[in-house]
């Protein structure tokens, strides 16, 4: 996995991003796939990035660490704000907005090793959330 800082160019809110590598990213971005948490604008471009350098350490946790930590956790909330979650029916709800039999919207949920293969077969774009996805309420 690879993480970029992205922009967005209409509201100027950035935001990481998680790709399996620089292709995906762009074939993503040149699909419309990706698009702005805050406004939901699809003109997003990538922000400065600093190397992956750390220096020899042994405390605890970072200030890094923490900052990862709580944009995760911005993330999440996010996610949990701005999609539905349909649970372990995910994969089906993926290929019924993939073939126009569902509405078209952002979508989270569990699926299987086996079942994001198969997702991945029929070119519909999946990403693994850093976080759990089980609800609990």
């Amino acid at each position: 996995m690879i993480v970029f800082n992205l922009c967005c160019s209409d509201c100027d809110f950035s935001f990481e991003g998680w790709f399996e590598n620089t292709n995906d990213y762009n074939k993503q971005i040149k699909q419309g796939l990706v698009s702005c948490p805050s406004c939901n604008s699809i003109q997003i471009r990538k922000g400065l990035m600093a190397p992956n350098v750390t220096k020899k350490t042994n405390s605890k946790i970072s200030k890094r660490n923490k900052s990862i930590a709580s944009n995760v956790k911005r993330l999440k909330k996010i996610i949990e704000k701005e999609f539905d979650y349909v649970g372990d029916k995910f994969t089906e709800e993926a290929k019924k907005i993939k073939y126009g039999e569902a509405k078209e919207r952002a979508i989270y949920g569990e699926a299987s090793i086996e079942q994001t293969k198969e997702l991945m077969e029929e070119d519909i774009d999946v990403l693994p959330l850093p976080f759990s996805t089980k609800k609990t309420n």
